[in-house]
């Protein structure tokens, strides 16, 4: 009977929703740590340089589509209209030092955090729009076969990537629809 009792008394377990929304949340901080990590470690070693570059400052296949003047021509106006290099780094760490503030904050304010992520969020989407605006006018001052030309590099590249096993593949390579 003794047992019965003290069974009784135990408080109910915690509902499944709240273990989804802890999942969900620990989910999105690892993805915003795995984002700030990504570009401050870039702004870090300086202005990326190379073939990757394009793809680093947020183009991906639309980058590697592009033929070398063209992604030659994207990064010098990218780091032209973007912000300096000491400004854009400066950004990154303050945003870094909300985040990590909000982190170890006695009693733990989950608006913060959001606060922090958000500004994090909103730099990124900046840079996105800068190098999405670039993309464009280049592709726009084109001509119509350079164009062509650019659509066929990157339909290859979204094949190859799929072929690769990339974000639309599945486990054999092929692609998941």
């Amino acid at each position: 009977m003794a047992e019965t009792q003290e069974t009784q008394a135990l408080p109910p377990a915690p509902k499944a929703a709240g273990r989804r929304w802890k999942w969900a949340f620990l989910g999105l901080l690892t993805l915003n740590l795995l984002a700030a990590g990504l570009i401050g470690g870039m702004i870090a070693k300086g202005p990326p340089m190379g073939d990757r570059a394009i793809r680093d400052l947020g183009f991906g296949l639309y980058g590697e589509a592009l033929d070398e003047a063209d992604r030659k021509a994207l990064r010098k106006a990218f780091m032209e209209q973007g912000p300096g290099l000491r400004d854009m780094r400066k950004a990154m760490r303050a945003d870094l030092a909300g985040v990590l503030a909000a982190l170890r904050a006695e009693p733990f304010n989950p608006a913060a955090l959001d606060a922090a992520f958000a500004q994090q969020t909103a730099r990124l989407e900046e840079k996105m729009q800068l190098g999405q605006a670039l993309l464009r006018d280049r592709l726009v001052g084109m001509t119509p076969e350079q164009r062509r030309a650019f659509a066929d590099r990157l339909e290859r590249s979204v094949i190859r990537h799929a072929h690769k096993g990339g974000p639309e593949a599945g486990r054999d390579g092929a692609r998941q629809d």
